[in-house]
């Protein structure tokens, strides 16, 4: 099991359960850590359930799959930019 991370907002959304090598994005595979989460269904787009932000790539980390948005923001924690 693996912890999966939204590197937007920096949160623990998921637990991972399927393999490691590679790692396979079937919706059964990803537990929510919130009952306030939806589990993804067959066919969804990926997305953070607690931002809303849509991932476009991941990181399979020793113990966590470290979820990525758009470029400017792939692992900052960043909201978005003040203006």
């Amino acid at each position: 099991m693996k912890r999966v991370i939204c590197t937007y907002c920096n949160t623990h959304i998921y637990t991972y359960t399927g393999p490691d090598d590679p790692v396979r994005f079937k919706a059964e595979y990803f537990i929510p850590t919130s009952p306030a989460y939806l589990r993804p269904q067959k066919g969804d787009r990926i997305k953070c359930p607690e931002c809303g932000i849509e991932f476009v790539a991941f990181s399979n980390q020793l113990s966590t799959i470290q979820m990525l948005s758009d470029w400017p923001f792939q692992g900052t924690g960043m909201q978005e930019w003040k203006k």
